[in-house]
């Protein structure tokens, strides 16, 4: 059984694990210096100002797609809180599919 909501095309499993995963690598290497520093003596990293600056802007653009998002499914009829809570997690893959279901692919 399905419990998505009607409507709402999720993205590939993998985009969740490369892109959460990464924003949560990103979040610890930003705000924990024990691990910045081990992770340091292994690859050159940018100091932990610039992760943190980093972070906020990656946070700041889910922000961003998450509203997008749900103003665009409101505007085609679908429900803008799953989008928009989907989007916020995801990101990009999540906002493509929504816009795509207003653009049919041209068919060759």
């Amino acid at each position: 059984m399905d419990d998505r909501p009607a409507g709402l095309e999720t993205p590939a499993p993998g985009w969740f694990v490369l892109l959460d995963g990464s924003l949560g690598l990103l979040a610890v290497l930003a705000l924990s210096p024990r691990v910045h520093a081990a992770g340091r003596r292994r690859i050159p990293l940018p100091p932990p100002w610039a992760l943190r600056r980093l972070l906020l802007a990656a946070l700041a653009l889910h922000l961003a797609e998450g509203a997008v998002a749900g103003h665009l499914a409101r505007r085609r009829g679908l429900a803008p809180g799953p989008w928009t809570v989907q989007t916020l997690i995801v990101g990009f893959p999540s906002l493509r599919k929504l816009r795509a279901l207003g653009h049919p692919s041209p068919v060759s």
